[in-house]
Parts: C-alpha cells; structure tokens; sequence
C-alpha cells in the first residue's frame, strides 16, 4: 500500500502522507526553485500545507504552485484535509468511470466515494464522476462551500452575474467570494483551478484545520475595522497565550485593546481609528511558533461612509403625532459609524426634526389631510458626498404595544437587583413593540398599555420614563415604603397584548444610623516621632488584565502585575463608565460606592509577570463592563491605571430537560431533537445554535463551535429567531458510555451565551425477536 501511494504521488503530484514514511514529509518550501520568489504569506501557507502532508512538489525541486488539478487529485486532498472516513478496502465505486485498477486514478476511488458520502459530491447527471478531468474554478468553488457546511448558505445567496459561472454554480461562486475562499479577480469561473487557488481556499477558510499538529505560522493581515486589524494564522488557538506587536509607520507602536479569536483568525482590537497608514504585526508568545513566519503587514485606510440603511422594519409605520424614523450608518467594514441625523441633510415630504445624539428624525404629522393608507418620504444625503438613500413609508393604524419584552429589575447603578431600600427606586426595564415591529419611545402610548401592578401596598408603581440617548431605554419606576423587611410580587403587563413578567422582591426598611460621638482632642498632643528615610521601592505595574471563565453571571479577571504588593479594583458597567478614573479614585471606589462591584485583593508575589485572580459573580447577563486595576508597591505608591473591557454572556434554555434519545429504527440507532428559548431583544439580529453530542464530558465553547461548523458527526448549527432554536441528530449509535449534549448560541457578530451541557444515555437496545 505504501508503495502504491509513493508511484501515484510521483506521477500526479499530489502528496497526501497519511500512508507515506516520515521520510517523506521532510521538504519544506525552500527545497522548491519555483517557489524563491513568491511572498512571506504564501511562503507559511505552503510550508503548513507541506508539513501536514496536503501537497509537496511534483519534482523534487518543483512545486508546480500554478499546476491544474485533476477531480481525482484533488478529491484525495480535501478526503484528509477534512478528515473524512475513507474505505481503502473498497474496489468498486458508486461512480460509472471510476475503477480501481485505472493505472492514472484508481488510487482515487476511496476518497472520491469518502467526498459522496459526505455529500460534498454527487457527480455528473449520467452518473460519471470524471475522475481525469480539470477541477474548475466554479467546480473548486462548490467542494469548498460543502466542505464547510454552507450548502444551504450557498442556495440561499444570491449568485454572481458572471456569464463564465453555470446556473447550478452561481450562488457556490458567491459565496465562496464573499468567504475569500476564491480570488475575487478571477474573470473566468468556468477555467481550471490551480493549486494555488485551493491552497488560498483552503488557507482562507479559518475553518479546516490540518495545521493544528504545528507551530503557529503568520499568513496575512487585514483591516477588518475603523479600529480592527484581522491576523489570519495557520492554526487554532487552544490554551496558548499570543499576543501581538503592533506597529505603525506613523505613530510607532500601538496598544491592543482586545484579541478576538474566531477559527484561525484573530481580530485586534486597537485603542485607535485608523488612519491612511501601513502596520506591522509581530506574533509572540508561549505556544509553538515558527520563528521564519512570525510577522505580516497591511496598508490601512480612515473609515469612510459606505452606506445608509432604514431599520425600521416595515414600510408600514403606526399613526402618531410624531412618528420616528430610524435608520444606521455603516461604514466599508459594515460597522456602525459613530454618527447622528445632525450630520447628514435629511429631508422628508413631512415637517420633521432629528433626535440629538441618535440617527433617528421625527416626523410630524401636522398635515390635516393625511389618513390611513397615504405616504410619506424620508431623505438621508450625506454632505458632499454620493451615499444616499430614500424610503417610502406608508401610516397604518395608530399605535398599540404588540409584543412586550422584559429586561430585567435594575437598581439606580444599573446592576440587576431583587431588593429595595425603603424610599428608594428600582427600575424594571423592558422594550415595547408596536404592531408593526418597532420599538415604542412614545411616552402616551407607553403610558396607555404598560403597568405594574403589586400584591402588597408597600411597592408602588410611579410611572413609565423613556431615556435619551443611543442607548435610550424605557422602563417602569417602582418604589418601596416599608418599615419592616417584606416579600412582594409585581408583575408587569401589556393591556393590549396579555403579555405578563411576573419578578418577586425584598423591600427593606431603612437602616437606623446612630449619631457619630463627638470627638475631644487631649490637652497635648505630642510631637511625631520623625518618619523613616524612604527606602527604594520599585513601581508596582499593572501589565495586562486578562480574562477567563466567563459566563453570563460571573468572570475571572486575572490582572498581571509586578512589583505589587495589593490591587485595587472597580468594575463598572460601560454605560455609565467614565472614560477613565484617576488611581485614587480607582483606590478609593469601593468607599464612594459601597454596592458597586469593587474592592481590594492581595498579590502573593512580587515578580514579573505575576497573576492574581479576582473571581467576580453576580454580574448583569449580556452587559458590557469596563474594568479598572490599580496596583499598590511596598510604600503604598500606586500604579498607572490599567483598563480592560468586556461583555458578559447571555442566557438561554432547553426546553423541556432533560434531553432523552429515541429509537430511530431497528438497527439500535438513537435520534435526539428540542427546543431552545432565549431572550432577543432586537428582532432583526442573527442568531445561531451550535449543538454536539459527544462521550468527552470536558468539551470547551470553542471546540462546540468548532464540531457543529465543521459538521462533524452528530453535530451541527441552525440559525434561530425570534427567541426560539431547535436541533436534531440522528444516527446515534449506542455506547456502554454516557454522551454529553452541548450547546450553544450566538447572537450578532461576537455575542455568545453560556454553554449548557447535559448527559444522555444511549446503551445497546434489545433487538426484536422475530415471531
């Protein structure tokens, strides 16, 4: 077998090494003479793909980077990059041109039966697979789209226009486009693919993970963002600590703010915008890395208005006095822009004024002839510049609360509380839509549909207030007046929907403070001894702050220190944080706000780089929080304020637990399927569910993610909406052992929930006996 393998991988060029000596695996991108002069990124990209066995060269000082493959050839490749269950004991195929002892591509009829059954494959419409045929780049383009698990993704996007792309293959092409899986410069989808195309496919992915055995290899960087450089690496990121220098030609080094890790990309997060400018990235850290690809660099340009898009989510708009038209400003990236409707012209057939501070205006209704059924439109034009956009709206009816959210019983700091002081207020937030699907900032019809109502006199509900802002919110002011400690039920409501939150509270009498004793000074005070010579004392510093365990309701926050001695803390959520805190006032939080999350911890160890966890809990779901450490040395001098800046995870749940296995059919197979619920407060924002069913009872979030994108057995990832997910796995087979259900949740782009895990059996079933 391993003799057959070296004759085909000689005569083709295509090396894949799962049955080859190790020997064979000791080229490396600089034993090839057509590959001196291709650039850094390509050069770590060959040398992954060459180490793990994918590809060598089709000479032994040739690589043949611009050579067209074959559907055999490449068949084989992608079979062991997605490590796919292959046969090698099969000799006939389910394919009409495929045999095994075709001297050219025999080799290949195991893997191209391993690409069918993954459904990557189905071959020719006559039942041919055309093993010697060229991989085109449409062709390259629907292999790499199925590999990923995106078959659906791809039926359900819209295909390019290109004449050079078959009907069938319009929407794979697009797809793979927008994924960077192909080069969007190509003019000819319908030409053959070059290994070169799927090295870039395959590197450009950030899902297959064939590098994962080697170091960590540097092979692009990109701007992703107004402040957001994305440094594409060979590999997944497990328990290795990276970071990154980040330097730019016109300012010299920046600061990372944060490292966002999704497959092999990781997105950085400066503390700037940025600028007309070029940055060099430098990778370091613990974890294996090759020295020879450590760096990449990127040109970088100033955000600039791409586009303007309406969010409201119906033409239809309710009748009102005034009637608010909302809509958002994105930047190249897709990003929101940091702007408000006083920064563009903005026109309307109607009277209308711009909310401060919002990209919303608000149109009057102050023609008498407008009825039910007429329409109105809204301008949005960017000064001196060409993006523009218009809307035409139609006024339905007047406005009614049609579904009603409740986000929770919050205290006047914003922290979520089930307790009142006696003559203090609670706020119980909660957004309401109208019936067209918009959120309620209308004050009167607020007031009209929404109320709290309590099973004991001493809560009493003071009315509903709308905030301003772009953060704005709508909530209900409850407060309490008791003498003594009492229990309440409140429950807030929608008259006009029946929608009902029903929350229990403590309501507290207010503590009674004895007078302070008045202090007498003695007759004489002696003089101080006179204080000690100061010693030398290095500067305590804070060096980093790092994060783990983060769930929806608590963290670790590890800051890095040395030359500490104490650290001081405060944890603050991010709308009412202020930019930045002195280091007194970062010492001295916890004495000016006695319930905030703050306090003071000691640090074991004086030395560089030393860790000291402050485990924090009770935190609000899905709240972003900014973090301030302060460091304190052996004279009690403080350090420089270091900050870092996080969201919490959301909430969700299995409906019905606990999960249970079915028969499936006669053959001892199980299948598994229910419903998730979660809280979605924006109608409009994606959400995905990741699931996978596993005998590892210590599967992290990440590896969650990563079973259920890549597909592999029984997982998988449904889009979910408005608050409701399901899954299904089928073809469980059975196990002396328990499994473990995981799940999973993503909401927006980098909104992830808790991770649920629960245990379910699925031991051999009796077979029936025949009668």
């Amino acid at each position: 077998m391993v003799r057959k393998a070296l004759t085909v991988v000689t005569a083709l060029g295509v090396f894949m090494a799962a049955a080859l000596p190790t020997g064979a695996l000791a080229k490396t991108v600089d034993d090839f003479t057509d590959l001196q002069g291709v650039d850094i990124g390509t050069k770590a990209k060959l040398e992954t793909l060459i180490q793990a066995g994918v590809f060598q060269g089709i000479s032994e000082d040739r690589f043949g980077l611009n050579d067209t493959l074959t559907r055999a050839q490449f068949a084989k490749v992608l079979a062991l990059v997605l490590n796919l269950k292959v046969d090698d004991s099969l000799t006939k195929s389910s394919f009409n041109d495929v045999v095994a002892d075709d001297p050219g591509n025999g080799y290949a009829l195991p893997y191209i039966e391993a690409l069918k059954q993954a459904g990557i494959t189905t071959g020719n419409a006559d039942g041919s697979y055309n093993p010697a045929g060229k991989v085109t780049k449409e062709q390259l383009a629907a292999f790499l789209i199925r590999g990923l698990g995106k078959e659906g993704e791809a039926k359900s996007t819209p295909g390019v226009s290109s004449d050079t792309v078959s009907d069938w293959a319009k929407g794979y092409v697009a797809l793979a486009l927008q994924l960077k899986l192909l080069d969007g410069s190509a003019n000819d989808f319908n030409g053959s693919a070059t290994r070169d195309d799927l090295i870039d496919g395959l590197s450009n992915s950030g899902t297959y993970h064939y590098g994962n055995n080697q170091p960590f290899r540097v092979y692009s960087v990109e701007q992703t963002g107004a402040s957001r450089l994305q440094v594409n690496l060979s590999r997944y990121r497990t328990n290795e600590e990276l970071s990154f220098k980040v330097v730019s030609k016109k300012y010299g080094e920046v600061t990372v703010k944060a490292v966002e890790w999704s497959g092999t990309k990781a997105t950085l997060i400066l503390d700037r915008k940025l600028e007309e400018d070029s940055y060099d990235i430098t990778l370091t850290g613990t974890g294996p890395i090759d020295e020879k690809y450590t760096q990449g660099s990127t040109s970088t340009h100033a955000e600039r208005l791409a586009s303007i898009k309406f969010t409201d989510p119906s033409d239809t708009v309710a009748w009102a006095k005034e009637i608010p038209v909302h809509f958002a400003l994105l930047n190249q990236f897709g990003e929101t822009m940091d702007l408000t409707a006083d920064d563009f012209d903005i026109s309307s057939s109607e009277d209308l004024t711009t909310v401060k501070g919002e990209p919303t205006v608000l149109v009057h209704m102050n023609n008498p002839t407008l009825r039910r059924g007429d329409r109105f439109t809204v301008s949005v034009i960017e000064p001196n510049g060409g993006v523009a956009q218009t809307r035409i709206f139609t006024i339905g009816d007047t406005a009614i609360v049609g579904k009603l959210e409740s986000k929770g019983i919050t205290d006047a700091s914003g922290k979520a509380t089930d307790s009142i002081m006696s003559g203090e207020q609670a706020f119980w937030n909660f957004t309401a839509y109208n019936q067209y699907g918009d959120p309620i900032r209308d004050l009167e019809t607020l007031t009209k549909y929404i109320s709290v109502i309590s099973d004991k006199s001493q809560l009493k509900f003071s009315g509903i207030s709308v905030s301003s802002g772009k953060s704005a919110q709508t909530y209900a002011r409850l407060v309490a007046d008791t003498s003594s400690e009492v229990q309440v039920k409140a429950t807030l409501s929608a008259a006009s929907t029946g929608d009902t939150f029903q929350s229990t509270l403590t309501l507290k009498p207010k503590p009674v403070i004895e007078p302070a004793p008045v202090y007498s000074p003695p007759a004489s005070t002696p003089s101080p001894d006179p204080e000690p010579p100061v010693e030398e004392n290095p500067a305590a510093v804070v060096e980093e702050i790092g994060l783990s365990d983060l769930t929806s309701e608590s963290v670790k926050v590890q800051p890095i220190t040395k030359n500490a001695k104490k650290l001081y803390y405060a944890v603050i959520p991010s709308v009412d944080a202020p930019a930045e805190l002195t280091a007194e006032e970062v010492k001295n939080y916890k004495a000016a706000h006695p319930a905030s999350i703050s306090g003071t911890v000691d640090v074991t160890s004086t030395v560089e780089h030393t860790k000291t966890t402050i485990s924090l809990s009770n935190l609000s779901t899905k709240t972003k929080y900014k973090v301030f450490v302060v460091a304190v040395n052996g004279e009690g001098l403080l350090s420089e304020v270091k900050t870092q800046e996080m969201e919490t995870r959301f909430k969700f749940s299995l409906v019905n637990p606990p999960p249970i296995i079915i028969p499936e059919g006669a053959d001892n197979k199980g299948a598994l399927s229910g419903y998730v619920m979660y809280d979605a407060p924006n109608p409009l924002e994606e959400a995905e569910l990741f699931f996978t069913l596993d005998s590892s009872e210590k599967l992290s979030m990440d590896e969650v993610i990563l079973n259920a994108v890549q597909k592999k057995p029984l997982s998988d990832a449904r889009k979910a909406s408005s608050g409701m997910g399901s899954f299904e796995i089928f073809s469980i087979p059975p196990a002396e052992s328990p499994y473990y259900l995981y799940l999973v949740m993503k909401q927006g782009s980098n909104s992830y929930s808790d991770l649920l895990k629960y245990q379910v059996n699925w031991p051999a079933q009796p077979l029936p006996s025949n009668p």
